[in-house]
């Protein structure tokens, strides 16, 4: 690429919070720091980073061929925008939930996820990179038929997790009971029912136990159900459906959580995870699609959802300290591979090969 250096990243949705939208700041700034001009468009963009991000239709390539970078999960008129413009492509992918976990809840939705992967095959020969952020993101991309293909896991950046507490959210739950944290959006794939059911055998352990449902709840027809299923079974009262929360609340959470669970049946990456070993949280994760790689020998995994025998791990988690001890030790080891210098030089590396192109 010759003249300006202008390396611009491209973002579905810019909330605050979200994970891709985390990484594409900390790229930025990664950018900004390195010389580039690097702005941020989206299709959707929260109130609160508006003239943070710009909207997608505001981009005009500044030059034939410009290169840009697109974090890649799901259909959209952004792509299409981009496709129609003459520029080339560094992905970064963060994978695209299969459609049958979405088609009895959202047939948009579902039409979405399959549109994504069409146009993940039709950026294919314009890329002159495409970052998995993990091995199983990768690996669907040379399915697909990428050559030129690397891992970029995502990147924790410490100052956003080293805040207070919320003193009013953590006195309303601190000392009752066990707590059980999950975080991510209340969507089928992560299969917060299953978290629901694991709680109602956890209580006749521990009947104070609480479960912490921190995520958007845009899937009004999903969380509806889980709401219903958690009357059902008499955990109105134990079953926190947090919604989307602040910076300040997410680290409050973390805090509060003496166990953090995940019986999603599809995660590319998981940051959660990696937020959880950075609190030193005992993690205890269903192994499916990308978690195994992202735990990378950390915390505990299973395979097989019985309720009442994870229920009686749980416990052993909770109160066992010399084992508790252990998980997190290994977890806090695991956790500095996601740390900003070790994937800033992954970055910086890829970075260099796509400027040669």
């Amino acid at each position: 690429m010759k003249g300006q250096r202008v390396l611009h990243q491209f973002i579905i949705g810019a909330t605050p919070g979200d994970a891709i939208t985390d990484q594409a700041f900390v790229i930025q700034r990664w950018l900004q720091e390195a010389g580039f001009q690097s702005e941020i468009y989206a299709e959707s963009i929260h109130p609160s980073l508006f003239g943070k991000v710009k909207p997608y239709q505001n981009y005009r390539p500044s030059q034939s061929g410009e290169l840009v970078i697109l974090h890649h999960c799901i259909g959209s008129d952004l792509v299409e925008h981009l496709l129609s413009q003459d520029v080339r492509f560094l992905i970064v992918y963060h994978n695209i939930t299969p459609h049958y976990f979405f088609q009895s809840f959202d047939p948009f939705l579902t039409s979405q996820v399959r549109r994504g992967r069409e146009q993940l095959r039709h950026l294919r020969q314009r890329t002159v990179l495409a970052l998995g952020d993990s091995s199983f993101n990768e690996s669907e991309l040379r399915q697909v038929g990428y050559v030129q293909t690397g891992v970029l896991p995502i990147a924790l950046d410490p100052a956003q997790y080293d805040l207070e507490p919320n003193p009013d959210l953590r006195a309303r739950y601190q000392g009752i009971g066990v707590k059980l944290l999950f975080v991510g959006r209340l969507v089928p794939n992560k299969r917060q029912e299953d978290l629901i059911k694991l709680l109602w055998y956890y209580r006749r352990i521990e009947p104070e136990a609480r479960l912490f449902l921190v995520g958007s709840t845009a899937l009004f027809s999903y969380v509806e159900w889980l709401q219903e299923l958690a009357e059902m079974l008499g955990l109105t009262e134990a079953v926190v459906f947090a919604g989307h929360v602040s910076q300040q609340d997410l680290v409050t959470y973390y805090h509060l959580a003496d166990v953090y669970v995940s019986m999603s049946e599809h995660e590319g990456f998981g940051k959660p995870l990696i937020e959880s070993m950075y609190f030193g949280i005992p993690v205890l994760a269903y192994a499916a699609a990308g978690v195994p790689e992202t735990m990378g020998g950390a915390g505990v995994l299973f395979r097989k959802k019985d309720y009442e025998a994870l229920a009686e791990l749980v416990d052993i988690i909770v109160k066992d300290e010399t084992l508790r001890n252990r998980i997190v030790a290994r977890e806090r080891e695991r956790v500095k591979e996601f740390l900003e210098p070790a994937v800033r030089r992954k970055w910086e590396q890829y970075l260099n090969f796509a400027m040669k192109r």
